[in-house]
């Protein structure tokens, strides 16, 4: 028999007993329910972590997509102010932008109140070579018989007619009466068929495809028009011409190279043509009077050195480009001047496309010292005073140090790379751009040389590309000629008279002709 306490103490045994096993219980439950959660947590941790992969994806689809807009809304601002674009190629909805550093008056176009207007002036009796008399025989309003009077309108015509004009050329035979020898003069160069076309027809044929950048074809068509169906030169006829005036103009050439070669400052550039559907290169070297053109098959160094003018360069002679880094190989001597133009566009394009203060600030700063230096020009003065040049390259190298800075803080940006690039070449390449601060017999830009090579451009648009490099380089040689002949004051038809004759002028005769060397 169990005693009283021992009852008593099996009692509460029996009683604890229960409340651990109901907490064992309780525990086993809150254990699955703890496994039961931690599934979830790792399930919804998991889920997380593919959504935050899947964001991640989307943000870095969303940052490329900002930057291809970045990049398309750059392309659409592209225009003429901050690149070479020609307006020509400005988009239909788009206003079209001329670069134009001329201030704007706010005066009408057009002539102005007080300015002479161009007009042709009446002849003189003795000019008059034909009279037309527009009278009446009978009066308009009744039909009665008319009496002269002493008064009369007089208006005058300046037009011209082309004649056509057969001309036979003999060439009598003698026989001396001393000795009996049989003579007769030689027959011209220009004279060895039948029939042939002459030094006039021969002339036009060239001006309209190298002056007018008329196609061969068209060529012939209009002056089958002038001539009223009389003279039709064939494609093949002018095409021979293109060879015989360029063979006829070796000469010239290479009286042009040496002249080339003496100069201070060389103007250079060269762009881009077509030949049998193939990019091949038009380059031009020279000043205000001489132009001298070759064609090449690609734009390299080795086209350069064909051409034979950076080569033979003394060390003394400053060569006007925009940047082509062809001319800093150490096998040149010459010393190299970057153009401004082009800095100021590029300048434009950062400060457009990356809203960069210290692009904004360089264009202003260089427009400044630009518009100082035609004053002083005006003024008669050679030079700034080396107060003004100090100051010049003093704020130069706070806005580039101004420009790292910027370029730092937002470095990713689809134009970045560009702008880095710019950068560096502004550093290395700062006495090259801003020779002409020290220095006003220097050039600011190469605008020359982007004008003389713009007509290639017309050319290409017109009459479409070269059939092969060899009539390229036609056109390269005979655009040499007329176009030194048209900086010098001679007409271009003129100068093609003279070169359908064998006797082109010269590069010292046109020189002479027009002032001083």
């Amino acid at each position: 028999m169990r005693t009283e306490t021992e009852q008593t103490c099996y009692t509460e045994y029996d009683a604890l007993s229960g409340t651990v096993r109901k907490l064992c219980k309780e525990n086993a439950e809150k254990d699955s329910e703890i496994a039961r959660l931690q599934r979830l947590y790792e399930i919804e941790r998991k889920e997380k972590e593919r959504a935050q992969v899947i964001i991640a994806e989307y943000e870095a689809q969303i940052e490329a997509l900002k930057r291809e807009v970045a990049r398309l809304n750059g392309i659409l601002a592209v225009d003429g102010t901050n690149s070479g674009t020609p307006t020509s190629k400005t988009p239909i909805n788009k206003e079209k932008v001329i670069p134009n550093a001329r201030v704007r008056t706010g005066r009408k176009r057009g002539g102005q109140p007080g300015h002479p207007k161009a007009k042709l002036k009446g002849f003189a009796d003795e000019e008059v070579t034909e009279e037309a008399v527009h009278g009446y025989d009978r009066c308009p309003a009744c039909g009665g018989k008319l009496k002269v009077v002493n008064t009369e309108t007089r208006k005058d015509e300046l037009d011209f007619e082309v004649v056509v004009i057969r001309r036979r050329h003999i060439y009598p035979e003698y026989v001396c009466e001393n000795c009996g020898k049989r003579v007769c003069r030689p027959i011209s160069d220009n004279l060895k068929e039948e029939n042939q076309y002459g030094t006039q027809t021969q002339a036009l044929a060239l001006a309209l495809v190298n002056v007018g950048n008329v196609s061969m074809n068209k060529a012939g068509r209009v002056i089958c028009g002038l001539s009223q169906g009389d003279v039709y030169p064939t494609d093949g006829y002018i095409a021979k011409l293109q060879r015989r005036a360029a063979d006829r103009l070796q000469a010239f050439i290479r009286e042009m190279a040496v002249k080339i070669l003496t100069l201070s400052v060389v103007f250079w550039d060269d762009t881009v043509i077509f030949v049998n559907k193939k990019r091949a290169c038009l380059r031009f070297y020279g000043n205000e009077r001489l132009a001298l053109y070759f064609a090449h098959e690609h734009k390299d160094k080795a086209g350069v050195d064909e051409d034979n003018i950076l080569p033979l360069l003394p060390e003394t002679a400053r060569v006007m480009h925009d940047h082509n880094v062809i001319n800093y190989n150490g096998d040149y001597s010459f010393q190299n001047i970057e153009c401004n133009a082009h800095l100021l566009r590029n300048l434009q394009k950062v400060a457009d496309r990356l809203e960069r203060k210290w692009a904004a600030d360089l264009k202003t700063h260089i427009q400044t010292a630009i518009h100082d230096r035609n004053k002083a020009l005006e003024g008669g003065k050679k030079e700034f005073d080396s107060h003004y040049v100090e100051q010049f390259f003093s704020k130069f190298n706070q806005i580039l140090m101004e420009a790292g800075e910027e370029h730092e803080k937002n470095p990713d940006d689809a134009y970045c790379k560009e702008e880095a690039a710019l950068i560096r070449r502004l550093l290395e390449y700062r006495s090259n751009y801003f020779a002409w601060v020290a220095c006003f017999e220097l050039p600011v830009t190469n605008n020359l040389s982007e004008r003389s090579l713009r007509d290639a451009k017309t050319h290409m648009k017109v009459s479409g590309q070269f059939r092969n490099m060899e009539y390229a380089g036609y056109y390269a040689t005979i655009k040499s000629y007329v176009e030194t002949c048209g900086r010098n004051g001679v007409n271009e038809m003129t100068a093609l008279i003279r070169l359908c004759n064998d006797n082109p002028f010269s590069v010292d005769e046109l020189l002479n002709n027009s002032g001083a060397e």
